[in-house]
């Protein structure tokens, strides 16, 4: 168990350099790229954009603009060539934001998912498993962009109350426990709808694997033994139907980042996901790498998460 993780933790610090190489690469040979920077201001003289090359290390051969990054973004030091503010900072504040939608949105996506999945597999064919199938397949062909502008128009119209932003306008000077319901009340729909998609991907696969577990000869046994039917399917069968799951954890994370981008622009939440959105508009290269390079550390942290529950799910792999 040591070694494996600490041969997978090298292999993971391994992929992840190599990683940082290709991005870094990507962005440099990218139309636009920060080597032939234009700056946005009209106003810029040549001899304004030569320090402004040299400011921002443009000047300087690939391979140590490379070093000087990545010194400069695990000190602290690296700027935003936008406002030239810290992009550590910015970042930390925007995924304070993003992680409230983040986890309820995963909350209420697995909190719903397993229970609509069992049951669809455990009465099959019947109404209510053609009913969730059919919900399933509308959420997953209907974009969310769709749903978040009907609720939108719905909630506004019902109920004549905001819901675009962290909080409602002069609510600052509120008591504590109004601001707390208002910034509640903000979190639904965003939260809502970024766990729609996943509720119905996630109960066809669990349906999917129940179908395959239920009909296995172990849990014939179990049922020839008597054992109730809750113990024969929670706990015999829907364990060892965990196992995709478990892999999908590594596929979780990093929707803190990119599964929040069009539903932060929708309803302006600045969370990390619009702020990625916001620095490749503005080809803000040092937001846009550092955002990557995140994003790189949550997949290689998931799946290596993934690699250590294998065991608790299935004690038959052995690692």
């Amino acid at each position: 168990m040591f070694s494996f993780t600490v041969r997978s933790f090298f292999q993971k610090l391994v992929t992840l350099f190599f990683i940082s190489i290709i991005s870094f690469l990507v962005v440099y040979l990218a139309p636009g790229k920060p080597s032939q920077i234009d700056p946005l201001n009209p106003k810029f003289t040549p001899e304004d954009l030569v320090r402004y090359r040299k400011e921002f290390n443009l000047d300087k051969p690939l391979h140590v603009q490379y070093y000087l990054y990545y010194r400069n973004l695990f000190s602290g030091q690296l700027k935003s060539w936008k406002d030239n503010q810290p992009v550590m900072g910015k970042i930390r504040e925007r995924v304070k934001n993003s992680l409230w939608l983040f986890l309820v949105g995963t909350l209420i996506t697995w909190s719903l998912s397993f229970p609509v999945g069992i049951s669809a597999a455990l009465r099959r064919g019947s109404f209510f498993d053609r009913f969730s199938t059919f919900i399933a397949y509308v959420l997953i062909s209907i974009p969310g962009f769709f749903f978040a502008y009907i609720l939108i128009e719905l909630v506004v119209r019902a109920f004549n109350v905001p819901v675009i932003g962290m909080y409602t306008f002069g609510m600052a000077q509120a008591d504590t426990i109004y601001q707390v319901m208002d910034r509640i009340w903000h979190m639904v729909l965003p939260s809502i709808l970024m766990a729609l998609g996943g509720i119905a991907l996630l109960s066809r696969y669990v349906r999917a694997q129940m179908l395959e577990i239920i009909h296995e000869d172990y849990i014939r046994t179990a049922r020839a033994k008597g054992l109730s039917s809750d113990v024969v399917y929670y706990k015999h069968g829907f364990r060892n139907a965990l196992l995709p799951f478990v892999t999908m954890f590594g596929l979780i994370l990093p929707g803190l980042i990119g599964g929040s981008v069009i539903i932060e622009s929708i309803f302006a939440w600045p969370g990390i996901g619009r702020m990625a959105f916001d620095a490749i508009l503005a080809r803000d290269y040092p937001v846009i790498l550092t955002i990557n390079f995140i994003s790189a550390v949550l997949v290689l942290a998931g799946t290596f998460i993934s690699d250590l529950l294998y065991m608790v799910v299935d004690p038959r792999i052995r690692l």
